[in-house]
């Protein structure tokens, strides 16, 4: 046996009363009596019994209604009540199921069925005590973990430039798959006064992506104060991470240097498949296509630091975002695309960009989720920013 029961018969005949507290004690359960439906309600509003063994035909309350009030009175927590009774119609069966009932045997009571009743009945309870540990348990879990997110949240908005107020010419959008995202966006200004900008999509989304994320934007802003190019800042990332990240795992990141002075767009791009330039007009001028892997699946002595440079003629804007906004599907499983972003672009025609296309992307979705994290970012190209930045973004 499990466990000693506590186990409550309401009869209103003494005689049956003392045959099943006898009985109860034999089989090594502590009985407790009531003669009446009443007193079964008064004492369950008190105490919590492990099952009930429930005559029908009672004065003032029959068995019915009191398992009616008991079942209301216990609310979500169960507790085993088996009716026993002299009727044996099958209206009287369901009528006791219906009220709340969990089985039923008819008078005299056959004490060997009983017993076994009472046995299958400890098994389920076994369970149910078993399952509210687990649920306890998971519970517990769940409150743990939502801590542990929130502080890995506000450590990450601490570090990602996106979750600050936007920079005066560059312009960021964000939108997580889970709790957690596995793009950032950071923007750091350079000593010879070139803007750094990376924007990296770590594999996978939630906790495990975004520290994936930790060493590249702890690499992108330290060597940025230093003076470091984005070759060079790349060549640090893929290094750090290809030692530490498991198998499987790599980022894939665009890091752009843009000299407003020189009018230079300086690309390292290892796995973003959108990073172009348009024109004030909207008009596409140059496409930065991926030349290299992502970071952390090369070793340190395979990296090339090979980037693309442009100059720019006229004003415009650099539009970078991962394959979260790309390849984003609607219910029709078509592919919101880099066609679709450049066409958001040309239409904002150089106001209000990012908002333009994350506003198009969730049109395009048609209220289907995010399947994958989705990060854009926007630069304005002008021979300077219109205000000047800090050394680096306030996330620092």
């Amino acid at each position: 046996m499990s466990k000693q029961l506590t186990i409550l018969a309401v009869d209103d005949v003494s005689l049956h009363r003392t045959m099943l507290a006898r009985f109860i004690r034999q089989l090594g359960h502590l009985p407790v009596t009531a003669s009446n439906g009443q007193e079964a309600v008064e004492y369950c509003a008190t105490s919590m019994p492990d099952m009930i063994l429930m005559d029908i035909l009672m004065p003032v309350m029959d068995g019915f209604s009191a398992t009616r009030h008991i079942r209301r009175q216990l609310a979500g927590h169960w507790i085993p009540i088996v009716f026993l009774s002299a009727m044996n119609e099958e209206a009287d069966y369901l009528h006791g199921l219906e009220a709340g009932g969990d089985d039923y045997l008819t008078k005299p009571v056959n004490l060997p069925l009983l017993s076994a009743k009472i046995s299958s009945l400890l098994r389920v309870i076994d369970m149910q005590a078993r399952l509210g540990d687990s649920n306890r348990q998971l519970e517990q879990y769940y409150a743990t973990t939502q801590q542990e997110h929130s502080l890995a949240q506000h450590v990450l908005e601490s570090f990602n430039t996106a979750a600050n107020a936007q920079q005066h010419n560059i312009h960021s959008w964000l939108k997580s798959a889970v709790h957690l995202s596995g793009d950032v966006i950071c923007i750091a200004r350079s000593p010879s006064g070139a803007d750094h900008v990376m924007l990296a999509d770590s594999t996978g989304h939630g906790l495990v992506a975004a520290i994936c994320c930790l060493p590249a934007i702890d690499s992108f802003h330290a060597m940025t104060r230093s003076g470091f190019g984005i070759g060079q800042i790349a060549e640090s990332i893929n290094r750090k991470l290809y030692q530490t990240l498991p198998t499987g795992h790599f980022v894939a990141a665009a890091l752009l240097a843009i000299d407003y002075r020189s009018r230079r767009i300086t690309v390292w791009n290892g796995g973003i498949p959108c990073c172009s330039f348009l024109n004030r007009h909207g008009e596409l001028e140059k496409t930065f296509r991926s030349a290299h892997p992502p970071l952390g699946t090369l070793p340190p002595e395979a990296f090339e630091q090979q980037q693309e440079q442009y100059h720019w003629q006229h004003d415009g804007e650099i539009i970078v975002c991962s394959d979260g906004v790309t390849e984003a599907r609607n219910a029709a499983q078509q592919q919101f695309g880099e066609d679709g972003v450049l066409q958001a672009a040309r239409a904002a025609q150089g106001h209000d960009t990012a908002t333009r296309i994350a506003a198009a992307l969730q049109q395009h979705l048609q209220q289907q989720p995010h399947l994958d994290d989705a990060s854009l970012v926007v630069i304005g190209c002008q021979q300077q920013p219109a205000l000047p930045l800090d050394e680096e973004s306030p996330a620092n």
